[in-house]
């Protein structure tokens, strides 16, 4: 195989780039296939343990419903909220004096006990360890143990002043020690004022018992509003605010926020990665039909670009044919109408086209030379003429026909302007030639016309379309000069911005209104009728070389004389060697 075709295998690079983005294409479908069916299988494990989170909080819920039902029996008995009063005003001596004696007083048992009351409302909850009443200036306070068993390490690890302070935490619920506690301010009826506040101790354990032991291995923490953690089964790491939305990713864990309830208490999850099942076994699934994927569309991409590489090797060859000069070199033409066939197609066209073409460069060639020798006997023609019309000047000089002799000399001097096939002038050689040609007509007519020229030096050097102004003037002398007096012409040249105004005036016949919608008719259909065939020539000359933009319009008033303006681009590069280089075609 030679080098050029190693530097032709396209389709090998087409090939790999095929299969890099279609390596790249189905691996990233196939990641975001797997965090979907990940984020599914991940919400369902989430929403199973958000359901024992809310489990845990409705049961605190009841917790705290309970002590508030408690209150509320208390306000309802009269005679215990009395008994509540006392308690809260008195030392536990004097609480007991002031039982015995409304004892006397009644001459009968006192049914209504505040001791009997508190020891008695909880005993069916095995979850309380002790209720306590404090009263609001912390002086007076009285512990009512449900459970001793579980109350007294708290007592003794804390003390009665320790406990005692709790009660002035905000919180509705707190933890002290291993207990949670559920706090109620009771109010005097009458005054509204805080007489104390009932404390409920109760054994967390409660909550751990609503944990289903498929999910022990997740940590179900509850906390209140000041992030303290009421329970937690197991230790809970540090975790800023920042990563507390639900379904946060956690060093190897999901994280999951229940909702905070009215007592200010919410419910936090974190549920190992080990523990969401499945999601390996996904993606390793995955990645195998990646790969299966992938291999069938290099497989595929391989087939279709040899059959086209090998294709287009034909045409290459058969281009290679066609340059070492085999022009009849044809290519095979495929069935299948896709590009390469009309390429093909195109190659044998090019190579009959080609044939044709070299035969008519031939004939061409032919046809030149004989061009080149009628050129060059045309040459000597004009210099003939112009020393025939120069000679016969001479004879009318002798014999004394001196306008003859004017005309001719006149005659000469614009065909000689007439013969050079430059096609842009400068404005000084255009007046000129207008300048002879004026003299000449007025010999002609034998009436002189005077001509006034408005223009400052400078322009005369500017560009300008050669037989531009004549065709104007040989229109004056037919429409708008008077026979019975001298009518004049004055030429004027102006710059405006990038514009250059050619005026040409005359203060002859002028020219009717029907004839004046007639001429801007022809100038915009760019026809004319006889005698308007030059301004339409003019008008459709400038437009070819400087654009739509530029032209000629004229204004006319009958008996009054007529305009002729002339709009072409200005340049500041008037010269001379520039008209000729530039502008000559």
């Amino acid at each position: 195989m030679s080098a050029n075709k190693l530097k032709r295998r396209i389709f090998q690079r087409m090939l790999l780039i095929f299969s890099l983005t279609s390596l790249f294409t189905v691996g990233l479908l196939l990641f975001f296939i797997s965090k979907y069916y990940t984020n599914i299988k991940v919400d369902a494990v989430l929403q199973e343990t958000k359901t024992v989170s809310e489990s845990q909080l409705v049961a605190v819920g009841r917790k705290e419903a309970a002590l508030v039902a408690m209150t509320q029996e208390i306000y309802k008995n009269s005679e215990l909220m009395n008994d509540v009063q006392v308690a809260m005003t008195h030392d536990y001596a004097d609480y007991i004096r002031q039982n015995i004696d409304n004892y006397y007083e009644k001459q009968g048992f006192y049914s209504v006990d505040l001791q009997s009351f508190l020891r008695s409302y909880f005993t069916y909850d095995d979850d309380v360890i002790a209720v306590q009443l404090v009263s609001a200036d912390k002086e007076f306070t009285y512990t009512f143990p449900t459970n001793y068993g579980k109350w007294q390490p708290i007592y003794e690890k804390y003390g009665e002043q320790k406990l005692l302070q709790s009660a002035s935490k905000k919180e509705n619920v707190f933890r002290v020690g291993s207990s949670v506690v559920f706090k109620q301010i009771i109010n005097d009826p009458s005054t509204l004022q805080p007489l104390g506040t009932v404390l409920m101790y109760a054994d967390p354990e409660f909550l751990g018992e609503l944990i289903p032991k498929a999910k022990s291995a997740s940590t179900f923490a509850v906390l209140n509003r000041v992030k303290t953690v009421l329970y937690s089964n197991h230790s809970l790491p540090d975790i800023t605010s920042a990563n507390i939305e639900n379904g946060y990713r956690y060093d190897s864990g999901y994280i999951q926020t229940t909702e905070e309830q009215a007592s200010g208490v919410f419910g936090q999850v974190i549920v190992p990665e080990n523990q969401i099942g499945g999601i390996p076994v996904l993606q390793w699934t995955l990645f195998g039909i990646g790969v299966i994927l992938v291999l069938i569309s290099i497989a595929i991409n391989f087939f279709i670009s040899r059959r086209y590489s090998n294709r287009i090797q034909v045409i290459i060859d058969g281009m290679d044919q066609m340059e070492k000069g085999e022009l009849h070199a044809k290519l095979p033409v495929d069935e299948r109408e896709d590009e390469l066939t009309l390429i093909s197609q195109s190659f044998n066209k090019m190579g009959d086209s080609l044939n044709d073409y070299i035969k008519q460069v031939y004939t061409l060639e032919i046809e030149e030379q004989k061009a080149q020798l009628k050129a060059l006997q045309g040459q000597v023609e004009p210099h003939f003429l112009y020393n025939s019309l120069e000679a016969i000047r001479m004879h009318a000089r002798l014999e004394g026909a001196k306008v003859t002799s004017n005309m001719i000399y006149h005659l000469s001097t614009l065909l000689r302007y007439t013969a050079d096939n430059i096609e842009m002038v400068t404005l000084a050689d255009e007046v000129n030639y207008v300048r002879q040609y004026l003299q000449f007509m007025e010999l002609r007519y034998q009436q002189e016309v005077p001509f006034f020229l408005e223009v400052e030096e400078p322009l005369l050097e500017h560009p300008f379309l050669k037989f531009t102004l004549q065709p104007l003037v040989e229109n004056f002398f037919k429409y708008a000069r008077h026979e019975e007096k001298r009518t004049s012409l004055t030429f004027s040249v102006k710059r405006l911005d990038d514009i250059l105004e050619v005026k040409m005036r005359d203060d002859g016949r002028g020219i009717s209104a029907d004839k004046m919608r007639q001429i801007k008719k022809d100038l915009a259909s760019e026809k004319g009728e006889q005698g308007r065939i030059g301004l339409v020539n003019i008008h459709r000359r400038i437009q070819l070389y400087f654009g739509e933009q530029y032209g000629l319009t004229i204004t006319s008033i009958k008996g009054q004389g007529t305009e002729v303006m002339l709009c072409v681009p200005y340049t500041s590069e008037g010269r001379r060697n520039y008209v000729e280089n530039a502008f000559s075609r």
